[in-house]
């Protein structure tokens, strides 16, 4: 294909495809009429020699090369889209933008309520939307702008040369046991310890975490008892069992202290750290500058008061 011979709005046609698989729904999201989408569908399929969606139960379905190309065409229009924008100064008080902030149940508290919290007192327009953060880095959806950040302790080694990070914080453990617990006394020791039945927190299911893998070190082995994807659950968990668990120091609220005991860690543990990660081609983005900056200093603030 001659690219100098293609018409560029075309890819901004093919982007309101892959994000409809509607001829209509497309039409609608470029503000053009349906026969004039329709025709430039037929100049996108005679350019690519491909039908590139072809309708199969009420959708408009990629074909395999409509699939190939997708992540780099919609990288394209996104990199369009961010040339636009950065020419344009963001103003908290004036914009409406959504950002997309995929992380875990505990960061979106420790980050996100205090987020939103500055935007309400700013009374700004600013909507943040969380996903839930999955095992792998979200490469593609991040590429293309659909995340604008991710938020996580567990993907630094899935960084990518695409991928640029920063760690906003670290910190250490605590583990937490009920109140009078029958195998705890004033101190908890390694023995104490490998005899209780553990919590495991694993966000995507894991049947090991961190912490085992120090174990193993030491040719030792917990046993764990229960595993959840949420260490928002953790405290209420351990004050109602027998159960204890190894959390971030930081998840410990004031109020937990009165449900739980809480203890140095028997076995030395690496320092958790906490990163941000964004896309490389969207550094120039000043709404996501500012996004980045404000998360820096709720970083500061949280580690000032741990």
């Amino acid at each position: 294909m001659n690219l100098r011979q293609f018409d560029q709005n075309l890819w901004l046609v093919l982007d309101a495809l892959y994000q409809t698989r509607s001829v209509s729904g497309a039409s609608e999201l470029l503000n053009l009429s349906q026969s004039a989408m329709s025709h430039a569908l037929k100049r996108l399929r005679v350019a690519f020699d491909d039908p590139l969606f072809v309708r199969q139960q009420g959708e408009m379905k990629p074909t395999k090369k409509a699939l190939m190309i997708q992540p780099l065409a919609q990288q394209g229009v996104a990199l369009l889209n961010q040339v636009a924008s950065s020419l344009d100064k963001f103003d908290v008080a004036t914009s409406e933008r959504q950002f997309t902030i995929a992380t875990t149940d505990f960061i979106t508290k420790l980050f996100v309520y205090p987020l939103i919290a500055k935007l309400c007192a700013l009374r700004s327009n600013i909507k943040i939307k969380v996903v839930d953060l999955e095992s792998e880095l979200p490469h593609c959806a991040l590429a293309i702008n659909e995340i604008d950040l991710v938020l996580t302790f567990n993907h630094a080694d899935d960084l990518s040369a695409d991928i640029e990070h920063k760690m906003l914080l670290s910190g250490d453990y605590r583990v937490i046991s009920r109140k009078s617990h029958p195998l705890i006394s004033n101190e908890l020791s390694v023995a104490c310890y490998l005899q209780a039945s553990h919590i495991l927190i694993s966000p995507w299911g894991q049947e090991y975490g961190s912490l085992d893998i120090e174990l193993n070190k030491i040719n030792a082995k917990r046993h764990i008892a229960a595993i959840t994807p949420h260490l928002m659950q953790a405290v209420s968990l351990v004050a109602t069992s027998d159960l204890i668990a190894t959390v971030p120091t930081l998840s410990i609220s004031p109020n937990d202290k009165a449900l739980v005991n809480i203890y140095s860690p028997p076995i030395a543990l690496p320092p958790y750290r906490l990163y941000m990660a964004w896309h490389r081609a969207f550094n120039l983005d000043p709404g996501l500058n500012w996004l980045k900056n404000m998360l820096i200093e709720i970083a500061a603030i949280a580690t000032q008061s741990d």
